[in-house]
């Protein structure tokens, strides 16, 4: 199944990606309404608003069983490695981690000054997929952090690369737990982040399940306003 099949309609180049901290607090408080825009499935069936897509795709427990087993069945069939991963665009690794790591350095400097920073740094790394980001990016900036992933055969390859010794000062920064739990079904433990960096994953959840892990994942130490870090390509107009 390809990814087109699963509703991600990704566009490149990188210049497109759209990166930004969401406050999860005021998101979550404030009143929302259904999104009234048309648009249609890859299957070509064509629905007036969000809603009403959500509920023939995921409007009962076996359909929305079948969403989400859908999307893992698919990654199950991918090349544990960087351009598998990345849909065959692997080229893009380098320019990701370098936008990423302009945006972090910002974070840390405003949010996490040094005076002010506890120790150690935690963060959860979000559909880690491999650990690309924790090993090229996030191990660097935390002393700790905590990979999240469904798919075994990736979390296995992300435990495999950031076994005990392999990174530079590993007694310092490290990776410590590995998750191989479903972005849904995972309530982060209150208080043990101070950033919880979710790329390229989020678009698996239904609406309401994306709201749900919000909810569950703002008790947090490092922001205080229940900030995230949140990294998705831009979509087409249309839904999904």
């Amino acid at each position: 199944m390809s990814p087109e099949k699963l509703g991600l309609r990704f566009l490149l180049p990188l210049s497109l990606t759209l990166l930004t901290a969401l406050c999860a607090h005021h998101f979550l408080v404030r009143k929302t309404r259904s999104i009234d825009i048309a648009g249609r499935d890859i299957d070509g069936h064509q629905f007036n608003t969000v809603d009403e897509m959500w509920k023939e795709h995921a409007g009962d427990p076996n359909r929305k069983s079948q969403w989400y087993n859908d999307a893992v069945t698919y990654w199950e069939g991918v090349d544990a490695s960087v351009d598998g991963v990345l849909s065959g665009f692997g080229i893009v690794n380098d320019a990701d981690i370098n936008g990423s790591e302009d945006f972090l350095k910002v974070l840390l400097s405003e949010r996490f000054h040094i005076d002010n920073r506890h120790q150690p740094l935690v963060a959860l790394d979000c559909g880690s997929g491999i650990g690309r980001v924790t090993k090229n990016l996030l191990i660097r900036y935390f002393n700790e952090v905590d990979l999240l992933e469904p798919v075994s055969h990736f979390l296995e390859a992300a435990r495999e690369t950031l076994a005990t010794g392999y990174q530079t000062n590993s007694d310092l920064h490290k990776a410590v737990n590995f998750y191989s739990l479903p972005l849904q079904d995972f309530t982060p433990v209150a208080g043990r982040y101070d950033v919880i960096w979710i790329q390229w994953c989020i678009g698996h959840l239904t609406d309401n399940d994306f709201i749900s892990f919000f909810n569950r994942a703002k008790v947090q130490e490092g922001f205080p306003e229940g900030l995230f870090a949140v990294k998705m390509y831009a979509l087409t107009t249309d839904i999904l």
